[in-house]
């Protein structure tokens, strides 16, 4: 008798350890492919269709991110439609133009710094080329700082449009990158208050972390400070391999592939490490068959809700949202 429960004891830990090595241990590179094959015809279908039913409105969370989406699947050979990618920079641009008037008289139109900072991150990402309109709203942003270093969003919609940790890191990287000539050394003074209200402060929620993480990379900030702030992140993720947008709530795919993809760029992790194949393989798992992820939303509902066929119906906007923060993680997973 007690033989047999001893082997039944070693078959339990055989089996056990086997779970988590295939769960956890390097993930199928064809599963990844596949998951990516599904998201992406998905996100520039539905980017379409939000385009067409919004009357003119253009988002962060189906165009921008997308857009960002869609550069790196370009660089990892996965079929883009240039179609899909063209209309998003015609998207950004109608709407800087329709701000042109604002922009002169150096107004603040509505949720100028959080919706243009998505936008310029989805022109750079794709080396899009500085034009006089992308020069004045850089300007106009410029002046949106805050005595204390850093940008802050006007809207209460959390996560996407929220932190001010979010709003610095994109006006960081916009000013970078496409400030006029003339005021170079004016951008490298804001640049430098920002990175020392980033230094500074710290971070609650994941997307904060993610953020100071990513600010501070694109600006080339202190190496060591980084890796003790990616460490931090780091060591948040879950036994189920995710990460969580608040401590009280379950992982997700937006939390999961925002932090996965903040740690592979700041070269916490790269993608055969075993903690960045375990996020990998929570996002794996809960992938939906049409190739979303489902994010529940947190935000107040004040904005009109848009029907563009992306699935999960009122969380559309933020799933949408976690569909390309997972699928950018899963774009660096492959080699």
């Amino acid at each position: 008798m007690k033989k047999w429960l001893v082997l039944s004891g070693i078959v339990v830990v055989i089996a056990s350890f086997t779970t988590v090595t295939n769960d956890y241990g390097h993930n199928d590179p064809e599963a990844i492919k596949k998951a990516i094959n599904k998201s992406l015809p998905l996100l520039q279908t539905t980017s379409h269709a939000f385009l067409e039913n919004a009357g003119g409105c253009q988002s962060c969370h189906h165009q921008d991110l997308t857009a960002v989406s869609l550069s790196l699947a370009k660089e990892k050979d996965f079929p883009v439609n240039d179609t899909s990618l063209n209309e998003i920079f015609d998207s950004i641009m109608h709407v800087v133009k329709a701000w042109k008037p604002a922009l002169v008289q150096n107004d603040d139109p509505v949720a100028i710094v959080m919706s243009s900072g998505y936008q310029l991150w989805a022109l750079w990402a794709n080396d899009y080329k500085s034009n006089k309109l992308i020069e004045m709203l850089v300007k106009n942003l410029m002046q949106r700082q805050t005595n204390e270093g850093s940008w802050v969003s006007p809207n209460p919609r959390p996560p996407l449009e929220y932190y001010a940790f979010s709003a610095t890191a994109l006006m960081m990287s916009a000013i970078q990158y496409y400030s006029p000539l003339s005021l170079k050394p004016e951008a490298a003074q804001r640049i430098e208050r920002a990175r020392a209200w980033m230094l500074h402060t710290v971070p609650e929620t994941n997307e904060e972390k993610v953020f100071q993480l990513l600010g501070l990379k694109w600006i080339n900030s202190d190496k060591d400070f980084i890796q003790q702030q990616a460490k931090k992140l780091l060591a948040t993720q879950r036994q189920d391999g995710g990460w969580s947008q608040l401590a009280t709530l379950e992982s997700d795919s937006y939390a999961t592939g925002q932090a996965l993809y903040a740690l592979f760029e700041t070269g916490q992790l790269k993608a055969d490490d075993p903690a960045f194949q375990k996020g990998v393989s929570f996002l794996l798992k809960t992938q939906y068959e049409d190739g979303s992820w489902k994010v529940t939303s947190r935000s107040i509902p004040f904005v009109s809700f848009i029907e563009n066929g992306f699935p999960h119906e009122r969380d559309q906007f933020i799933s949408a949202a976690g569909t390309n923060w997972a699928t950018m993680a899963l774009l660096l997973a492959v080699k």
